[in-house]
């Protein structure tokens, strides 16, 4: 488990603002806009990272706005839970005001905003994939959104993220565990809760289960150079066509959810230092690309840098003191 702080009030004035900058780089938020004064600019943090990669941080501030998107991030979802204050969403569904207690979502490095308009507390929370059921990821996107008003299990989810942001401090690893079993579930029966009662999306529910034994067959399989669409759809017992129109559900191709895959877990080793002793080469041999150039021109389209330099930073980070 890795912990650790920030506060302003520890910086100058003149540097406060430019840490909190950096400070939300290192939380992967998008920079925010500030109005407030240097003079009165507060900004506090808290957090956590469990031992499976959940993030946990609880943030208190002066107005501001957090927008915009952070591509340099693992995949996953976030959340965040207004704590005190007043803030409003910008999704693609337009402006949606946040009261105390609301919880908002989205898969991370997609367009998002949050406009905090008071003094603000906010838990925020970062779950990578493999700590998420596929039924979060796919195989229709998922969109930025509010958990609809608590009732029910989403009145506990509400209670228990509250109740774990007022608790983070005094959290150990033994204490996180059961959390890192308990927030996907319930960020599932928040999000997904209604399909069995939903006639249209339960047809739906029935997708997301082929969806998910092909996303699990493609996991093995990696490493594979030769893995194909054909190979894929003829283990699962169905169509080539029909294993194709279940990725379009998604906006995407099996080639590019198959590339994406690649790309995740060879920015994953070259981030570990139980792989250090592997070139980059060999990094992208072992996750199925047979070309070190083209895994290198798609590393830095999807991620906006290189393979060498994102390990170089990763290096890096790791011998800051926290």
């Amino acid at each position: 488990m890795k912990a650790w702080k920030f506060d302003t009030a520890s910086q100058s004035s003149d540097g406060a603002l430019a840490s909190w900058q950096d400070v939300l780089g290192r939380l992967s938020l998008p920079s925010s806009n500030i109005a407030e004064p240097v003079e009165t600019f507060f900004g506090r943090v808290s957090c956590l990272v469990s031992p499976l990669g959940i993030e946990l941080s609880r943030l208190t501030g002066s107005p501001q706005d957090i927008s915009g998107r952070y591509l340099r991030q693992p995949d996953g979802i976030w959340l965040a839970q207004l704590l005190d204050g007043e803030a409003i969403l910008s999704s693609s569904d337009g402006p949606m005001p946040m009261s105390v207690g609301d919880i908002a979502f989205g898969p991370v490095a997609t367009h998002g905003g949050l406009a905090l308009r008071s003094d603000f507390s906010l838990l925020y929370i970062r779950l990578p994939r493999l700590a998420l059921h596929p039924r979060l990821l796919g195989p229709a996107p998922l969109r930025v959104g509010l958990v609809p008003r608590p009732s029910g299990v989403r009145q506990v989810f509400a209670g228990m993220l509250a109740a774990l942001a007022e608790s983070l401090d005094d959290l150990t690893a033994v204490h996180l565990r059961p959390v890192e079993l308990a927030i996907p579930e319930f960020l599932i029966a928040s999000v997904l809760g209604d399909v069995a009662s939903n006639p249209v999306r339960a047809a739906s529910s029935v997708r997301l289960a082929l969806f998910h034994r092909v996303c699990q067959s493609i996991e093995a399989e990696l490493g594979d150079p030769q893995l194909s669409l054909t190979k894929v759809a003829k283990e699962q017992g169905i169509s080539s066509r029909n294993m194709q129109k279940l990725f379009e559900l998604g906006d995407q191709s099996f080639g590019q959810y198959l590339r994406a895959r690649r790309l995740e877990r060879c920015r994953s080793d070259l981030a570990s230092p139980l792989h250090a002793h592997l070139s980059i080469s060999e990094i992208c041999f072992r996750w199925g690309f047979n070309d070190a150039a083209h895994f290198s021109r798609a590393f830095r389209e999807q991620y906006e840098t290189t393979p060498r330099a994102w390990r170089n930073e990763q290096n890096k980070a790791r011998l800051e003191p926290a």
